[in-house]
């Protein structure tokens, strides 16, 4: 906004915010007077039509509701907080003194010196009556007698009036088809409202997040519900050449709204002078805002997702006997996000309709569900890993089980069948003798003597033992 201010030669009126508060106006006394002095003192601005007509003999106390031309244009600011007064069930409120109303009235009745008239009305006008509000709704007085002047003037003959208007943080546009309270049907009273969108600024607010409210236009609510959006529209203006003129063309003037850069328009829209009022119609299109951007919305389903993904693995974490930890693992985290949330969404509501960047909450949504589904998974891997380690370890003392036992059972065969072996051939040494015949013998004893003889098992056979 800075190097907008710096590059951009500008006309600036104030609103509400400007009076230290939402939907604050002259009857914040104290604010009055600091806003008044700071406008005076730092926003350049036209001559003020209450102190060329005296009305107001200082420049820094008076309302500043100011006109001017350029080319055939006039560009007529009206002043709609210096001296508002809210309605109450006892009276109708004004929106300005009976001055300003004067003014206001007689620069409209002119409309037919100039190719157009743009009005610029810091109040939404379309908005449907209500005791006590800040729009054009809450001084049904002065917008049905406004109304009535602008059909039996403007409608009556060159129709060629524009109202640049604000305050509802959103761009929208009416054809006049909601614009006409005259009460009258023998002009038309319809006039084209271009709502230029919020600079840098939410949608309505975290209020109207949980209870959308009705705005009326023809193409409107376009900008996102407790988000920042970023919105702004132009006003251009063309004029036919002479010889163009004579064929019967008209002035014309092209709206656009853009979103972000002028590279994301939002609607354009084109009308010409002669034919920019209408009757109004009796049943108003409405609409309200969306609540979130796709982007948003959908970095809340991701943020679910995973924070179903943490919760099962809590969950799986608390089955595997570690129910303190889990519940410090889901609920704390858990709880440090409601808190969060609650905090954001009160201290919105303690600055009236102030709103929540939804969309931020999301990131945080999001990066806390997988924080959290993170810690829960690190804490269940490490789980395993130490369960991995005990069978491991467990594991390896049966295998050594195993093997001493493995080795004591085949130690303990071999000494077994060693000793079967000599017993066995010991017997066969004691009862050959009386089995055979003595010369049998001594020729057998004779042969072996001759023989190599070879241990079996490492032990000497039967007959060397006997031998000896």
């Amino acid at each position: 906004q800075r190097l907008l201010y710096m590059r951009t030669i500008f006309t600036y009126m104030w609103d509400d915010h400007d009076w230290l508060g939402n939907n604050e106006d002259a009857q914040n006394v104290e604010a009055a007077d600091v806003a008044k002095r700071g406008y005076s003192i730092a926003i350049p601005h036209y001559p003020l039509a209450a102190v060329e007509s005296g009305y107001a003999s200082a420049e820094e106390t008076a309302p500043k509701y100011q006109a001017f031309t350029i080319g055939t244009v006039r560009f007529v600011i009206t002043d709609l907080r210096s001296e508002s007064e809210k309605s109450t069930e006892d009276s109708s409120g004004k929106t300005y003194s009976d001055e300003q109303k004067e003014w206001l009235y007689n620069e409209l009745a002119q409309a037919e010196n100039y190719d157009f008239v743009v009005w610029v009305s810091t109040r939404p006008w379309t908005e449907p009556e209500e005791i006590g509000g800040d729009s054009w709704g809450g001084f049904v007085s002065d917008r049905d007698d406004l109304s009535a002047h602008i059909a039996s003037t403007i409608g009556a003959g060159p129709k060629n009036l524009l109202v640049l208007s604000g305050d509802n943080h959103m761009v929208a546009f009416d054809d006049g088809s909601s614009t006409d309270f005259s009460g009258q049907d023998e002009f038309p009273g319809g006039f084209p409202v271009f709502h230029s969108g919020p600079l840098t600024n939410f949608g309505s607010g975290v209020k109207s997040f949980f209870a959308p409210s009705d705005h009326y236009f023809t193409d409107g609510c376009m900008a996102f519900n407790s988000e920042v959006n970023y919105q702004f529209g132009t006003v251009e203006f063309e004029f036919p050449s002479d010889e163009v003129v004579e064929s019967g063309s008209r002035p014309c003037v092209i709206l656009k709204s853009y979103a972000d850069n002028s590279a994301n328009l939002i609607f354009t829209k084109r009308l010409c002078a002669g034919e920019m009022m209408r009757e109004g119609t009796t049943e108003s299109d409405t609409c309200t805002l969306p609540r979130l951007s796709d982007t948003t919305f959908y970095m809340f389903v991701a943020a679910l997702a995973v924070i179903g993904v943490y919760g099962i693995l809590s969950l799986w974490y608390l089955g595997l006997k570690k129910c303190i930890l889990a519940l410090e693992y889901f609920g704390i985290g858990l709880l440090f996000f409601l808190l969060n949330l609650m905090a954001a969404v009160a201290g919105a509501f303690c600055f009236g309709t102030l709103g929540v960047d939804v969309f931020s909450i999301a990131i945080f949504t999001l990066t806390q569900a997988i924080l959290g589904s993170v810690f829960v998974g690190l804490a269940l891997r490490g789980y395993y890993a130490s369960i991995q380690e005990e069978e491991k370890g467990v594991q390896l003392q049966d295998e050594v089980k195993i093997s001493v036992a493995n080795e004591a059972e085949a130690g303990e065969t071999v000494d077994n069948s060693q000793r079967n072996y000599l017993e066995e051939e010991v017997e066969v040494v004691v009862v050959n003798p009386t089995d055979h015949d003595p010369a049998e013998q001594a020729t057998e004893r004779s042969n072996s003597n001759n023989r190599k003889r070879t241990p079996r098992n490492g032990f000497p056979d039967a007959t060397s033992v006997y031998s000896m």
